[in-house]
């Protein structure tokens, strides 16, 4: 195996360790974000309506 194809399959390797260990922080992490988002989307549109 060249090098490059090495590297790459630790990054995923390591990438799928992470997300196995840390998927329960990800998913709360990911779900805060888009309630952050819809809720600033929300906020957009009222002060749209009101103007």
């Amino acid at each position: 195996m060249p090098q490059n194809e090495i590297i790459v399959s630790l990054v995923v390797l390591a990438t799928a360790v992470i997300l196995i260990s840390f998927w329960r922080q990800i998913l709360f992490i990911l779900l805060f974000g888009v309630i952050v988002v819809f809720c600033f989307g929300l906020y957009n549109v009222a002060a749209a309506v009101q103007h």
